[in-house]
């Protein structure tokens, strides 16, 4: 049985590994198109973009491996059914159920792993990644010097320039507003002026120097408006500075998704001590609109306990999909046989689709009460591996009506395949 074992991880290592590195790619996709357009929006550096993606991809990672498997156990399987080793095999006296076990043994060190990857590794990259695109959010674009147009780039400032030499930086007719904690504090007036950038020459930078000629400012008396100030000058310089750069800010506030099982826990028993203190109250209470009042504050701190608890059960049941994944890619593979590769593909992906609605639904009922968060997280693992332990029991007792059923399924797939072929080929022709 040893080399028979080797023989099938052989045979599951290579769909496994490509498998993995296409649906990560893939998954990655949803997100390229928001980087693209930071890169473009932002003026976000490569490096920057890259380490999103890092940031992004163990959550990523948490979903391919479990589909990975299941994609794996199909294709090994349909292949070794369809060349009939999986009859050769039987003819020795070897079931279906001692093939499965060297798979099974792979999924549950999977699952393993990934219970632990879920739970160290994930809500900290998940931090790290909101934290920086909230810092990403915050910066703002190259600065744009425009004419006719009013300009807010600057903080504290408002600018209005009517005409602007691009090539050389010279203005003419500026006018500055000076703002302090909103208030209009000094108008600046000026007939002529030139920009200078401090980092180089250009008009765009972190800071930019101004220089005003023959001009006139303004200043406004913060409590009495109606009295200012007013001074001429013929040469006057001033510092505009703009938030071009990335600053990096460590925020201490998480989400539940950017917690680990022991915050999570720790939050729990905060908000049961909160939930069983607003209850005595509601119990003592006895005027009806502090009762009403009680009552959402208690419904409001049950959600969040559900939405905590969904968390935690999450954490545990996503890696255990892939062994609940296995028990179902087994005998499909073994059934379909005939279907080949890109049936085995398209029939994980499906299933899988299927899967992450269980669990998107599931966190929504879960968080909202309408199911326990326990069976919400885990109905989908529930549904998959019991329909794949039967799928186990009608392999190996060789039911033909599922054989028949399936091989119905295949041929409407083809058919289906065919046609857009073919108005693909028309459409070319």
């Amino acid at each position: 049985m040893r080399i028979i074992y080797r023989y099938i991880i052989i045979e599951l290592i290579p769909p496994f590994v490509m498998s993995v590195l296409v649906l990560t790619l893939v998954l990655l996709l949803t997100q390229m198109f928001k980087m693209m357009e930071m890169i473009i929006t932002k003026g976000i550096d490569f490096l920057t973009v890259g380490e999103l993606f890092v940031y992004y991809l163990p959550a990523i990672v948490v979903l391919s491996v479990p589909m990975g498997m299941m994609v794996a156990s199909l294709m090994a399987f349909g292949r070794l059914s369809e060349d009939n080793e999986i009859t050769a095999m039987k003819a020795c006296g070897i079931s279906l159920y001692k093939l499965i076990v060297p798979v099974l043994i792979i999924a549950f060190v999977l699952s393993a792993l990934l219970i632990y990857f879920h739970n160290t590794v994930v809500p900290v990259s998940n931090h790290r990644f909101k934290n920086l695109l909230m810092d990403i959010g915050m910066k703002r674009p190259d600065l744009n010097i425009r004419e006719g147009v009013f300009i807010h780039d600057f903080p504290g400032y408002q600018l209005y320039i009517a005409e602007m030499d691009q090539r050389t930086g010279e203005l003419e007719d500026v006018t500055i507003m000076k703002y302090d904690a909103g208030r209009l504090t000094d108008i600046i007036f000026a007939r002529r002026g030139q920009l200078v950038s401090e980092t180089g020459g250009s008009i765009t930078g972190d800071m930019v120097k101004m220089l005003l000629y023959d001009g006139e400012i303004h200043e406004m008396d913060p409590k009495e408006f109606e009295r200012y100030r007013r001074m001429r000058f013929s040469k006057q310089e001033i510092n505009l500075y703009t938030d071009t750069a990335l600053m990096r800010r460590d925020r201490e506030y998480k989400t539940e998704r950017e917690m680990t099982n022991e915050e999570l826990k720790e939050k729990l028993k905060k908000v049961d001590d909160t939930l069983a203190k607003l209850r005595r109250e509601y119990e003592l209470e006895k005027d009806s609109a502090n009762l009403e009042r009680k009552k959402r504050q208690i419904e409001n701190f049950v959600n969040i306990r559900n939405t905590y608890l969904v968390e935690i059960y999450k954490k545990y049941s996503v890696p255990f999909a892939t062994v609940s994944f296995v028990l179902f890619g087994v005998p499909l593979g073994v059934i379909i046989r005939r279907g080949g590769k890109g049936m085995g593909i398209g029939l994980s992906i499906i299933f899988f689709l299927i899967y992450y609605v269980f669990i998107v639904g599931g966190e929504a009922l879960g968080s909202r009460n309408i199911l326990t968060p326990l069976l919400a997280m885990w109905l989908p693992n529930i549904v998959i591996g019991g329909l794949g332990i039967f799928l186990v029991y009608r392999t190996v007792n060789e039911m033909q009506s599922m054989r028949v059923g399936f091989d119905t399924f295949i041929n409407i797939f083809k058919k289906i395949k065919m046609f857009f072929y073919r108005k693909a080929k028309d459409g070319n022709t």
